[in-house]
């Protein structure tokens, strides 16, 4: 790690997915660079790398893998013997980074047990404070990339009731009577797994709220949800796209089996009869209680939940009465509940370190775009934008081009960055009126990678594609970032992708296109102008 004197380095904190694409786009583009990549564990194989078993990921494998590693295609295999083939299974996700690592020869740049712990600005550059094996070392680099991510540690609650934040604990605990809190992936998975059958466990899900539940398989076609969300839909304007996706989630909800027969799906729920009645009656109950802005912000696609509330393993309530989160109100709010609990989960949300580590001097508040800070031009985040729908490695992999890029010279700091950004501010506030945007970056994941790749002009054009049928084509099929026009893409590759969408719901979306045009506009010319570039 000894650097030549005129040599200069870039520092890369954390080797999730996140840090190690942008190690391994660093290593490509910026050959003249010391390039260093800090991991605090042993592993590079990121959050999801080691989980439990029976794990099942939200985002299909095709949607999920960098354009510059691609291992999977956006095939359904009708048959399939096995359950979410689809899906990261087990450690699935771990061993696929962990492949990326050895085939593009990352192994030699990555310091592992390397536990960042304090960074400090010194003379226009940065200063990392690490422990290793005891042994303390102090580095010095001209640029950094923050990629430890917002999932560090769940947001703690004060109460006497005990608390649950380890996997190991809670796959140990066997009947108890226990209270998750939270309707996001993270609550209703763990919720659903200390559900089990075996454990004997008596579980309540206690929401404020409603939840827009999407589920893994669509009782269109029967494919993976993330099949049928593809660029086309996604470039109607979110006000009309939500508006009628409100009501067409709650007549799929009403109607899953007319659905399932009109397309000819396979319906890959077990559940039948009087169970099947009460997943759907709990799926609209909480859908409805998510209209408006909640429901057209974070989709939980952690479906499974749903049978073990139908099984009567999982009882959804309301929220905490007082602040001992010893009694509670039920789900319709008409009712007080005496719980006392033996144990509390709060999934309330995550805290990253990056407050911790910077004494309060970087926050994502201050970086554009969630990935470019205002003042500091050589300092950076990847990892800390929160999807609505999607994933964030997909995301990550597009704000590492941007830096990268950035870095590199390709493309130019906004010379008026601070002007945009208070823009940009002040729209996310707007929509997300109830979330801290100081923590955390919300995007909506195919309009912000979108806007990424218009900043690189990467954007798949039909000018750039050259071809209306791939145009159509990446239009259609599962939106993907190796639909841009990077030096990953390949027209092959696209050209061998299945599209899922309907003619029907295809020439709905047409329709729907006529009135969207025209509303974006007046939209556009209403609103600040946010520049491209």
């Amino acid at each position: 790690m000894e650097a030549k004197k005129t040599q200069k380095r870039l520092a890369i904190i954390g080797a999730g997915s996140g840090g190690l694409v942008t190690l391994k786009l660093a290593l490509d583009q910026l050959p003249d660079l010391e390039v260093c990549c800090f991991e605090k564990t042993s592993s590079t194989q990121g959050a999801w790398g080691k989980t439990y078993k029976g794990f099942v990921s939200t985002s299909t494998k095709y949607t999920t893998q960098f354009s510059c590693h691609r291992k999977f295609d956006s095939q359904v295999r009708a048959g399939s013997n096995e359950e979410f083939n689809e899906f990261f299974r087990d450690n699935e996700y771990g061993d696929y980074l962990q492949s990326f690592v050895e085939e593009k020869n990352l192994g030699d740049f990555i310091y592992k047990n390397h536990d960042v712990q304090k960074i400090t600005r010194k003379g226009g550059k940065w200063e990392l404070s690490m422990l290793c094996e005891g042994e303390q070392k102090v580095q010095l680099f001209d640029c950094l990339v923050i990629s430890t991510g917002l999932a560090e540690k769940p947001k703690a609650v004060e109460s006497t009731v005990k608390t649950l934040l380890s996997f190991n604990e809670k796959e140990q605990i066997r009947g108890k009577k226990i209270v998750v809190i939270g309707g996001g992936e993270s609550a209703t998975d763990i919720a659903n797994r200390l559900a089990s059958p075996e454990l004997k466990n008596q579980i309540y899900l206690s929401l404020k709220t409603g939840i827009r539940v999407s589920p893994r398989y669509h009782p269109i076609r029967g494919v993976p949800s993330d099949f049928l969300r593809n660029r086309f839909l996604i470039s109607i304007h979110e006000d009309i796209r939500n508006a009628v996706g409100q009501k067409f989630v709650e007549a799929r909800i009403k109607h899953q089996e007319k659905f399932e027969r009109f397309f000819r799906s396979k319906s890959k729920m077990k559940e039948g009869g009087s169970l099947s009645d009460k997943r759907k009656y709990w799926d609209t109950k909480l859908t409805k209680r998510a209209k408006g802005h909640l429901f057209n912000m974070f989709h939980n696609k952690s479906d499974a939940f749903l049978g073990a509330v139908a099984e009567g393993r999982i009882r959804i309530i309301g929220k905490n009465i007082d602040e001992s989160y010893e009694n509670y109100f039920d789900f319709d709010n008409e009712e007080k509940m005496e719980i006392s609990p033996d144990y509390l989960v709060p999934m309330i949300g995550y805290e990253s370190n990056l407050h911790e580590i910077s004494e309060g001097s970087i926050q994502v508040k201050d970086f554009f775009l969630g990935c470019q800070h205002v003042d500091c031009c050589n300092l950076f985040l990847v990892g800390f934008a929160r999807p609505i729908i999607g994933n964030i490695p997909t995301i990550s992999e597009m704000q590492a081009r941007y830096i990268v890029g950035t870095i590199d010279g390709q493309y130019q700091r906004p010379a008026d960055i601070k002007e945009q950004h208070a823009i940009d501010r002040n729209s996310l506030d707007k929509r997300y009126p109830k979330l801290n945007i100081d923590q955390m970056y919300p995007v909506d994941m195919v309009p912000y990678c979108n806007r990424l790749a218009n900043k690189m002009d990467t954007y798949p054009s039909l000018k750039k594609l050259k071809s209306v049928r791939r145009w159509i084509k990446v239009l259609l099929s599962p939106f993907s970032t190796m639909h841009y026009f990077d030096e990953d893409f390949d027209p092959d590759y696209i050209d061998e992708q299945r599209v899922y969408s309907p003619l029907i719901i295809t020439a709905l979306l047409v329709l729907i296109k006529f009135f969207d045009i025209p509303y974006t506009k007046i939209k556009n010319i209403t609103a600040p102008e946010i520049k491209n570039d």
